[in-house]
């Protein structure tokens, strides 16, 4: 078992959550913690295995949540939540969704929250404590948070370094229940965002190495992930793309990004986050291309893209063989529809590290250039 301390605590292994999560309830103090999920509830065996790996004396609340309400609405609702049940912490179960709602509403309790430090000690103001647990390729509990942006609102909410969990449990056989389309669109988002976070010009050299990595181990399992879905070597390679990305992310992402979170909060598309990113990341490198020149000779060998190719096609070619989307022409987008689009994409938080500026006319022709 791996013990890495960047950013956070975070233990990468097959059943880690059987040899850790106790544990780390402990170190942090938790007793009662609010399970934070999108799982399905009863029979759900990555739910189970987190209640069965707590310490005897330990009470867990699940809180099943479901996407719909606004992001800070959620977030509210699960602190009161946390209140009424007298919980001590929190555990985040399942999909980015669940992860981010879980650090947003530990984060948003700071200053609402005491604890007493040690027996006889005065209370004091702190965050939970807060534990993420992926069940996904996309995420690890570590990317910005966003606040979803529903279809009354413009801007997202970036994360601080407080909003990031205590530890993250990395365990790949968690992932194993995942289906073939929700593991292409969870491994194209985590190819996705270690691509925009080596482009991003932000200066990080140890996150450019990261996210090279990441891109190196997607782009060579995601196919077998996707097709041959009880092969964990491919899952753990994934999950460590996934974590990859997680690190790298905070160098900031993109183009990518702004407009996958806008086309699905103004259309309300009912697919899982990154479906829409192999048709997005061919005309968004075209469009950052004057900027990143530099970088790409990395990026396509990390990609294994010979120097005679394109990287924009190769990559809609990888998501062909799994089945996501090449274009935009099946969402029917009217002129209107594009440039409400375009306006939210440009007033995402990512929009600002993308390598070129992108405008919301720009945005307009990348989403005329996928249709």
């Amino acid at each position: 078992m791996a013990l890495i301390n960047y950013l956070t605590r975070i233990h990468f292994a097959d059943r880690v959550i059987d040899d850790a999560l106790a544990e780390q309830l402990q170190r942090l103090g938790i007793r009662r913690p609010l399970v934070v999920t999108d799982r399905c509830g009863v029979g759900d065996e990555p739910l189970g295995r987190v209640t069965d790996a707590m310490p005897r004396g330990h009470e867990a609340t699940i809180l099943i949540v479901h996407q719909g309400l606004p992001h800070e609405k959620a977030a509210a609702d699960i602190q009161s939540e946390f209140v009424a049940r007298q919980c001590d912490g929190y555990i985040g179960l399942g999909s980015e969704f669940a992860l981010s709602l879980a650090r947003h509403a530990a984060h948003d309790a700071s200053g609402a929250y005491t604890k007493r430090a040690a027996p006889g000690s005065a209370p004091t103001a702190a965050r939970p404590g807060m534990i993420a647990v992926p069940t996904s390729t996309a995420c690890v509990g570590l990317q910005p948070v966003m606040a979803r942006m529903g279809r009354g609102a413009r801007r997202g909410r970036a994360a601080d370094s407080a909003m990031l969990p205590d530890v993250v449990l990395c365990d790949p056989t968690l992932t194993l229940g995942q289906s073939e389309s929700a593991t292409a669109a969870a491994g194209m988002d985590a190819l996705a965002h270690c691509i925009e976070a080596y482009l991003s010009m932000t200066w990080n050299p140890p996150a450019d190495g990261i996210a090279l990595d990441g891109v190196r181990r997607a782009s060579t399992n995601l196919d077998r992930a996707v097709h041959h879905g009880g092969d964990l070597d491919a899952r753990r390679e994934m999950m460590a793309a996934a974590l990859d990305a997680g690190l790298a992310a905070q160098k900031g992402l993109g183009s990518v990004e702004a407009l996958s979170h806008a086309l699905e909060a103004e259309t309300g598309l009912p697919v899982p986050h990154g479906h829409l990113h192999a048709a997005l990341l061919p005309v968004v490198l075209a469009f950052n291309a004057p900027a990143i020149n530099p970088r790409m000779a990395a990026l396509r060998d990390a990609l294994r893209v010979s120097r005679d190719d394109e990287v924009g096609p190769a990559l809609s070619t990888l998501g062909a063989r799994i089945h996501l989307p090449q274009d935009l022409r099946w969402l029917q987008l009217d002129g209107a529809g594009r440039t409400s689009i375009a306006r939210r994409a440009a007033e995402h938080p990512s929009t600002r590290t993308n390598p070129r500026h992108a405008t919301c006319d720009d945005y307009v022709r990348m989403l005329e250039h996928a249709n």
